[in-house]
């Protein structure tokens, strides 16, 4: 076998090796493409389940003290 040849050979075992990974990828690929995410439906019904905020948390209602959270100042405190 001469210097040509086994150069040859080998890229060709490179190219083999490389088309072998290439199928395993695409093949695991297809299997998992049809399988669901249990954590995902799992996630999903949990936010079917909670109830929408009516205001985000940390914002002042504005005039309605009765609204406001304890730990909330009143909206005119640094004039005082």
């Amino acid at each position: 076998m001469s210097a040509e040849d086994s150069l040859a050979i080998c890229m060709l075992l490179i190219l083999a090796i490389s088309a072998a990974t290439l199928m395993t990828i695409l093949f695991s690929l297809m299997k998992n493409a049809g399988k669901k995410d249990e954590l995902a439906e799992l996630l999903a019904e949990e936010e079917k389940e909670e109830k929408p905020r009516e205001k985000p948390k940390g914002e002042y209602a504005g005039g309605d003290e009765d609204d406001a959270q304890p730990w909330e100042r009143e909206p005119d405190w640094w004039q005082k």
